[in-house]
């Protein structure tokens, strides 16, 4: 043992955390070599290359380790398609900042054998994994094969990529003649978590039972793409297309394009499929259907212009206490819900009308929109819109915690809005 490795100094484990961040954000945005060709999602590639660094870590200090990450590594990576090279350039990533950190530890140290020694651990440890890795990626693509490589096919149509659109539909095992739709349900949601966790759940063409699509077969294509789980349906009418999304999605936040009849219309499906799930609330569970919302569509389409409108509109209320802010807004809500009924938006607030009408004065006065004016309402129920799609725009505090602290009432001075 050198006397480096007798001081252990080449011991880098308590610098996990920062040696994990620092590969994860160079395979993810740094290093030219993945930039726009991964797609495995931050969530997923963080923590396997945490796991990795830490068993390279363990083998570096002279300890067993199980080399169990890099052989999940390797059947991931192939899952999803990525190059072998991409694979190795990963490791090669970790290992160089591996280096870089023991050799800044080390740049005291006069005995350039002992530093020689001390890089030749960094590199076998790295080595160790990386065919390991390489050989569980080479294992399971064999096993994956076709579905891989359908994997690719359908994210070449998704993309444009794919010219050649009635052999990859026959590739892809798609029916002619049938209404296609395609679906985004995004990450951290019931069914949008992405596991990575093989072919079945990504590259598989999956036959749905009969009784989701009311009697007829229903087809659909699943991949990850840009950290996003897709769904291409096939059925033979669009209803059965929504009826078998609404049953792959469960409690999931989806969106869901316009049906279509041609793969050419994929790419357009897609946007559409984006734009759709960007249109509910954060936070809100369900499926929507592109053109079910159009004026949130248009905002989730251009959250730059969606910004300028609310911050234009609504910035009067930004001068008001927070909580008071979401009391008046849940209130201009309330009324475009009841179609301008102070009666009903009253009762669902659980106060008076006479309140809900003062809240809307306060509106008035603070934005110099005047509800009862037609363009003016449009531009308030707008700006709204907005500032619910982008709560981040505003500082803010739930509408559950407002109507619990300001439970309402018949008196017109316990609304904290007329202040």
């Amino acid at each position: 043992m050198s006397d480096i490795a007798a001081a252990g100094r080449h011991d880098l484990r308590d610098a996990l955390d920062l040696l994990s961040v620092q590969v994860a954000d160079g395979i993810l945005h740094a290093e030219p070599v993945y930039r726009g060709e991964t797609r495995l999602p931050a969530a997923l590639v963080q923590p396997l290359v945490r796991a990795n660094v830490a068993e390279i870590l363990t083998a570096l200090a002279g300890e067993t380790s199980s080399l169990a990450p890099a052989r999940e590594t390797g059947r991931i990576t192939a899952a999803e398609g990525i190059q072998l090279d991409l694979l190795q350039d990963a490791y090669r990533l970790a290992g160089l900042r591996i280096w870089e950190e023991l050799a800044r530890r080390l740049r005291h140290q006069s005995d350039t054998g002992a530093l020689l020694r001390a890089s030749s651990r960094v590199w076998t440890a790295v080595d160790r994994s990386s065919n390991v890795a390489v050989r569980s990626h080479l294992e399971a693509a064999a096993g994956f094969g076709e579905g891989v490589a359908r994997t690719e096919l359908l994210r070449g149509v998704l993309t444009g990529a794919v010219q050649d659109l009635e052999t990859a539909r026959r590739a892809l095992g798609l029916p002619a003649d049938v209404m296609l739709v395609v679906a985004v349900t995004v990450p951290g949601t019931a069914s949008g978590t992405t596991s990575g966790s093989g072919a079945d759940a990504d590259t598989r063409l999956q036959t749905l039972a009969p009784a989701q699509a009311g009697g007829d077969t229903v087809t659909a294509l699943r991949l990850t793409h840009e950290g996003d789980r897709i769904v291409l349906v096939a059925a033979p009418t669009s209803e059965d297309a929504h009826l078998a999304l609404a049953g792959l999605a469960p409690g999931a936040r989806t969106g869901a394009s316009r049906p279509f009849t041609g793969l050419a219309g994929a790419p357009a499906a897609l946007a559409q499929a984006r734009t759709a799930v960007r249109s509910l609330n954060p936070g809100e569970p369900g499926l929507s259907c592109f053109g079910d919302r159009p004026l949130d569509a248009l905002l989730a389409a251009d959250d730059g212009r969606a910004a300028e409108l609310a911050l234009a509109v609504l910035g009067g209320l930004r001068e008001r206490d927070p909580r008071d802010e979401e009391l008046l807004l849940a209130t201009v809500e309330a009324w475009f819900e009841h179609g301008g009924s102070g009666t009903k938006a009253a009762a669902e607030l659980h106060c008076h009308r006479n309140t809900v009408l003062n809240r809307l004065a306060r509106v008035a006065d603070l934005t110099g929109r005047d509800i009862n004016d037609p363009r003016a309402a449009a531009e308030l129920y707008a700006a709204v819109r907005a500032r619910r799609l982008q709560p981040t725009t505003f500082a803010g505090v739930p509408p559950a915690a407002i109507l619990t602290a300001h439970p309402g009432g018949n008196q017109q001075h316990s609304d904290p809005s007329q202040g």
